[in-house]
């Protein structure tokens, strides 16, 4: 009986690291998740924002002011009178490896294009 115990122990000692493991990468993916919904919320803040004075300053300042991890924004300029404003934030892989194949810190980007002027 002494040995079924220890052969249970054994065998939950061996799989504990990959439980914790796995926890850890739901952890991971479920913040990028929630930080890719959040640009994609952010990006509805152009709506509301003149079209004629539209600059990153202004994009910046409006996006920013109620969120405590700060969002980067870079506009780029289309032809025809369209603009391109692309959304980014970099956030920390925690789980062991998993930092290795998806790059610590990774970076979370969205973009729209929009029409200049109305």
């Amino acid at each position: 009986m002494l040995g079924r115990k220890g052969q249970v122990l054994v065998e939950f000692i061996l799989i504990f690291p990959i439980l914790v493991m796995l926890l850890f990468a739901v952890v991971d993916f479920g913040r990028i998740f929630v930080n890719q919904s959040e640009l994609e919320t952010a990006l509805g803040i152009i709506n509301d924002i003149d079209r004629e004075s539209i600059n990153e300053q202004v994009l910046y300042d409006e996006i920013n002011k109620n969120t405590k991890n700060k969002i980067n924004v870079s506009i780029t300029n289309e032809e025809d009178g369209y603009i391109n404003i692309i959304l980014t934030r970099k956030i920390n892989i925690i789980t062991p490896g998993l930092n290795l194949i998806l790059s610590s810190p990774y970076e979370i980007k969205t973009s729209r294009v929009v029409k200049y002027g109305q």
